[in-house]
């Protein structure tokens, strides 16, 4: 073996030079691990800093007053009072009776005017008891001329003809007026039956029976007014 004075030249130096390169390595992490906790505290007292900003309140907007709320008028303040009388002075209305009109003279039969006229009942098929014709009235009690009843209602009897087929009793009065020269100038129903047809077919007759025998020369009045009901038995 060589002894220490036969080593290469160079080699204590190098030596040294890693000795010192591993002492400083070691102080470096030496003084990494002891500054380690004081920056980890620093860096946490620093992160649990809260900020706080502080903001001016805005100016209080002062609270505008309620608007009063419109009252409706009182219903007496609206309403106008009705003056109330007092009963007791109350004049109590006349009541003046209604004057009744002049009535008109009861209508006469046709049996009538033939009595008054020659002082017997005219006995005519057309007039008579069971004639369809029974109960006929004149409004002229003037006229006294049976002789004149029985040709007007001998023509009324030829043009008179039911068709309707009734088991009960119809009955229809018809109102019509003659004019001197026997011409008729009214004609209407005064009662109807319920039957149309029934009520056309009576005045169809008197229709076709006009113009009826001239009035008489002796009859002062210009107009007579007949009543006939007509029945269908």
């Amino acid at each position: 073996m060589r002894n220490a004075s036969q080593r290469r030249p160079g080699g204590d130096s190098m030596t040294r030079e890693i000795l010192f390169s591993l002492a400083l390595h070691l102080a470096i992490v030496a003084a990494t691990v002891v500054s380690a906790p004081f920056e980890i505290k620093k860096s946490r007292t620093y992160d649990e800093i809260i900020r706080v900003s502080l903001i001016s309140l805005p100016s209080t907007i002062p609270s505008q007053a309620p608007e009063p709320i419109a009252i409706p008028p009182a219903l007496s303040d609206v309403l106008p009072e009705i003056p109330i009388e007092d009963p007791t002075t109350t004049k109590e209305a006349i009541v003046k009776p209604k004057k009744e009109k002049d009535k008109k003279p009861h209508p006469k039969t046709i049996g009538q005017v033939a009595s008054e006229g020659n002082g017997k009942e005219i006995e005519s098929p057309t007039t008579g008891s069971g004639s369809p014709f029974q109960g006929a009235t004149i409004d002229n009690v003037s006229f006294n001329y049976p002789y004149w009843f029985t040709q007007a209602f001998n023509k009324i009897a030829g043009n008179w003809r039911n068709p309707v087929l009734y088991e009960g009793t119809l009955v229809c009065a018809v109102y019509f007026q003659v004019i001197r020269s026997g011409r008729v100038v009214k004609l209407d129903v005064d009662t109807p039956s319920g039957i149309p047809a029934f009520d056309n077919a009576c005045l169809l007759a008197i229709e076709r029976s006009a113009p009826f025998p001239p009035l008489p020369r002796e009859f002062r009045d210009e107009i007579i007014g007949i009543t006939v009901p007509f029945k269908n038995r």
